[in-house]
């Protein structure tokens, strides 16, 4: 019949030195499913929580939309510091989180993705006015491994985030 939406979303930005910027963003997010007789044919391989329905199909009414977690938040800070005539040493930290989240309609043990911290560190040179830049980075820093989706074919396939990553890189603009 429908489905509500209602939360929040705030983004902040602050200087708190000359050479510290630190980012904050946080969003609260209240989905629900209103159709009590909606009902949607489940994975025959999962335990599912949902009630099922004379048909064998189980009821959605009051379960979350797919993919929404209840709760984000991101934080990033980026600390620079002058280096010789031309240059900038700079650290960058940033921090990710998403609440845990329901996969598809129906709600199951399998089918339901825990929550997620990812955060990612940079520090680098740069000179040239920012023409030229290297820097040694990290992404998942801690290496948490999490479904992000899956595919509903009744063998409980899912799918993970990005692993840890590690690299140098050089940049040029011109």
């Amino acid at each position: 019949d429908k489905s509500v939406g209602k939360g929040f979303e705030i983004d902040l930005q602050a200087w708190l030195t000359d050479s510290l910027l630190v980012t904050f963003g946080s969003g609260y997010n209240h989905t629900e499913i209103k159709d009590p007789t909606l009902a949607v044919a489940p994975c025959a391989a999962c335990v599912v929580t949902n009630p099922a329905d004379a048909n064998g199909k189980v009821l959605i009414n009051g379960n979350a939309l797919p993919q929404a977690p209840k709760w984000t938040h991101n934080l990033t800070a980026r600390w620079a510091t002058p280096l010789g005539d031309a240059g900038e040493l700079y650290v960058f930290i940033d921090w990710a989180y998403r609440s845990a989240v329901n996969v598809f309609l129906y709600e199951s043990r399998e089918f339901t993705a825990r929550s997620l911290t990812e955060g990612g560190l940079r520090v680098g040179y740069s000179w040239n006015n920012g023409d030229y830049d290297v820097a040694v980075y990290g992404r998942n820093i801690l290496n948490q491994v999490r479904a992000t989706g899956a595919i509903d074919f009744n063998n409980r396939t899912g799918f993970i985030n990005e692993p840890r990553l590690l690299g140098v890189e050089f940049k040029t603009r011109f």
